[in-house]
């Protein structure tokens, strides 16, 4: 069994809860998207945009699809105008004609693509967004789901663990957990779930991660207002160019309408980590914060399909159809 105590709340992995002064990154992730059929009549979608804060200069966005199930996924560039929003209503149709499926995003500007601009974070950096709803006639219910770009390492190597409370799953609410692993190698993620009392209701069940693959999957016990703990195991944690970062998620459902809320899990650690050797660190440096030099791995291992062409329309500028 895992050992940690969730002492301290390191930080959330929601762009909320970041400093103003780092809202801005030039590599995220979107650990879930859709465009598929789901249970009691239901059809979600991903809309998703990116935001160009540069008043001088456009910028070329890398977006790789990381497919569900781990398949080789696709990449695709949009040259997003200076200060203008690229915007998309089903990103996953749209961009790499997914009619039928889900996975993760990452989303990342490298300097190789944008000759000219500055190689520095700042100068790299947008701002991205998404929404996956169930599009029904009577209209849309859905969740937001931020870019994020802190995520778990392997548990024995970085005691670190994620939690999400106030977990349904029972009656009319079901509970989905998922992650979407970055790394080269096939991982484990543990899952425990405790009830409203703190009581163990289910201990480091575990649910394996493809490689540059996402996984989602109903939650196997019934719990209420209780929380979930995440931990990953990785057999290559040691390997400094096929370690993995994880992106866990929950999203309960309300069974009724269809309608859905999303959890970042927040990151949690235990006091020696936080304050190695006595010396305090910044809570929000806690967690594997991935970068271009990591998100280029993880982009290689894409089939690169070229740029997409845009057209300014009445929502902002979208893929030509």
């Amino acid at each position: 069994m895992k050992t940690s105590k969730l002492l301290l709340l390191a930080t959330l992995l929601t762009l909320a809860a970041i400093p103003a002064a780092a809202q801005v990154n030039d590599t995220y992730v979107i650990p879930v998207s859709a465009n598929q059929r789901g249970a009691f009549g239901t059809h979600w979608l991903t809309r998703f945009s990116i935001f160009n804060p540069h008043l001088n200069y456009g910028l070329n966005v890398s977006l790789t699809f990381l497919p569900t199930g781990g398949a080789t996924g696709d990449e695709v560039l949009i040259e997003i105008p200076p200060n203008a929003l690229f915007f998309s209503p089903n990103i996953l149709d749209e961009a790499f004609g997914v009619t039928s499926g889900s996975g993760s995003l990452l989303v990342a500007a490298f300097a190789e693509d944008n000759p000219g601009v500055s190689d520095t974070v700042l100068a790299l950096s947008f701002l991205v967004s998404s929404d996956t709803f169930n599009n029904h006639p009577t209209g849309t219910y859905g969740q937001t789901i931020p870019g994020v770009w802190a995520g778990l390492l392997d548990y024995d190597r970085d005691p670190i663990s994620a939690v999400a409370h106030g977990i349904r799953n029972s009656g009319v609410w079901r509970t989905n957990i998922g992650a979407v692993n970055l790394g080269s190698c096939q991982t484990t993620l543990l899952v425990s779930v405790y009830d409203i009392d703190g009581n163990t209701i289910l201990n480091e069940a575990p649910f394996t991660l493809p490689p540059y693959g996402h996984m989602q999957d109903r939650l196997p016990v019934a719990v209420n207002n209780g929380s979930v703990e995440f931990f990953v195991a990785d057999p290559c944690a040691e390997d400094n160019n096929r370690f993995a970062v994880v992106f866990p998620y929950t999203s309960t459902i309300d069974q009724r309408s269809g309608d859905a809320a999303y959890q970042s899990p927040t990151l949690l650690a235990e006091p020696g980590v936080l304050f190695a050797k006595g010396q305090k660190i910044d809570p929000h440096a806690i967690g594997k914060k991935i970068d271009a030099s990591y998100a280029k791995k993880v982009r290689a291992h894409a089939n690169r399909l070229g740029s997409v062409k845009l057209t300014r329309q009445e929502n902002g500028w979208q893929i030509a159809k």
